[in-house]
């Protein structure tokens, strides 16, 4: 094994903060979906992780790192996006963790949730999200700079940005009372490497009624099962 391997599903959730950190910091990786890492169907390999869920993180000698948290703090110490100051890194650790709180909310309803159910949970997920994208723009303020911590990116930018950029799947408009937010949304698509990655990734179409990633050009649906 020559890269870090990230294992995953089909669908847009927790492997995209990773990814984004790699490709800011033009680190090489491979992705691989459970089912083809294990070599058999993810209901018949989950034992074979810690948990019992991905995503997982392989590292060139083969260690496997699982957890979310876990795989974004092991990468930002790799890539140096960890603030050397403890305080600054529990700033961070801060706003990690109140993006992570929105995975369960927002994540599922977008690659899953289809017809009456995807309605019905977006106006629940709503409130959720602006609650928190309030919190997010008040933070944003304590420091100079278009990013959580100031003027530079560190891992936990890759964790909001990921979040809030998946929640226009719930309103298009929702960054409107937002201001600061929609300057840190621009500021990561500036970085190097984002934009590039946003624009290569596999395409999320047709959420609320049929989802499905765009993966080497043939659309197939989100899910933990191979087509």
């Amino acid at each position: 094994m020559t890269d870090l391997t990230l294992v995953y599903f089909k669908m847009r959730a927790l492997a995209e903060a990773p990814q984004m950190m790699l490709r800011y910091r033009d680190h090489p990786y491979q992705y691989a979906m459970g089912w083809d890492y294990f070599g058999k169907p993810w209901a018949e390999a989950k034992s074979e992780a810690a948990y019992r869920q991905l995503p997982m993180l392989v590292t060139e000698d083969g260690t496997r790192i699982t957890q979310t948290g876990a795989i974004m703090r092991y990468l930002a110490r790799r890539l140096d996006l960890m603030p050397a100051d403890p305080i600054m890194a529990a700033f961070a650790d801060e706003v990690f963790e109140g993006a992570h709180e929105l995975f369960a909310p927002l994540n599922p309803v977008v690659n899953f949730r289809t017809g009456d159910a995807f309605r019905d949970a977006c106006e629940g997920c709503l409130s959720i999200l602006t609650a928190r994208f309030a919190d997010f723009e008040r933070l944003l303020a304590r420091h100079a700079g278009p990013f959580f911590l100031g003027e530079t990116a560190c891992f936990c930018d890759f964790a909001a940005f990921h979040h809030i950029d998946l929640s226009h799947f719930i309103d298009e408009a929702i960054l409107a009372d937002f201001p600061r937010l929609h300057e840190f949304t621009e500021a990561m698509r500036a970085l190097p490497g984002i934009g590039a990655y946003l624009g290569e990734r596999p395409e999320l179409m047709g959420v609320g009624v049929g989802p499905k990633l765009v993966i080497n050009g043939v659309p197939v649906p989100t899910g933990v099962m191979a087509d």
